[in-house]
């Protein structure tokens, strides 16, 4: 039985879609869909850079080229086009790493069906990612707060550092993921409901603090 790879249904009746999803020898037209959130991851990365260039520009190597206005333009554009190519190799790391991680714990399921979970669960960031880009623009920032999640309190109430960047992780998008990624195992999998509970919550906060640490790193504001 052959049944099409629908990420909206996916996203929005999770526990209704991968009922059904073993009963699906082939998942028609994933691929081309795969290749499309690539491309789409490639283009709002892209954007992103594109926004973020003022903060770029203040850079100590950057200001002592003494670049005219049209070679920060020209510079502008390649770091740009950086971040678009940066975009696609992102969702491979992240789906790949997620569903490894998974198949640690869901052997049952298999790395294939694990793969098109994190895929599902990876258009969440690239919505994420959408929402944050006008606040890019405006700000000129290379990280900004996630209008839709609790970035603005760690802004009242951190300076900087880890903490800021890990309640800005946590969002409606974190959750909707969450949820999403809970129903699929529960449906794929033989094992407890209570199992895929610790686990996409472990996977989850895992992946909170992992990224809220790297982003503190790489901003050199741990703390």
């Amino acid at each position: 039985m052959t049944g099409r790879a629908q990420f909206i249904p996916a996203l929005t009746k999770p526990n209704t879609y991968f009922a059904f999803y073993n009963e699906w020898k082939d998942k028609e037209g994933f691929w081309i869909r795969f290749f499309a959130i690539l491309v789409t991851s490639g283009l709002l990365h892209a954007l992103s850079f594109f926004a973020a260039f003022p903060s770029f520009k203040t850079i100590s190597f950057v200001e002592a080229a003494k670049l005219s206005g049209m070679e920060l333009e020209l510079l502008r554009y390649l770091i740009a086009l950086v971040g678009g190519g940066w975009g696609m190799v992102v969702p491979f790391l992240i789906i790949n790493t997620g569903a490894l991680f998974l198949y640690i714990f869901f052997r049952d399921i298999g790395f294939k069906a694990l793969f098109y979970v994190m895929t599902t669960v990876y258009l969440l960031f690239i919505l994420g990612l959408l929402f944050e880009l006008p606040v890019q623009f405006v700000t000129g920032a290379e990280e900004v707060v996630q209008p839709l999640g609790f970035g603005f309190v760690g802004v009242l109430f951190f300076k900087h550092g880890f903490w800021q960047e890990l309640l800005n992780s946590i969002n409606i998008f974190t959750i909707w993921g969450s949820v999403v990624m809970y129903y699929a195992l529960r449906q794929l999998s033989f094992k407890e409901k209570k199992y895929c509970l610790v686990v996409t919550i472990g996977f989850v906060v895992m992946f909170i603090l992992l990224s809220s640490l790297y982003a503190a790193l790489a901003s050199g504001q741990l703390v």
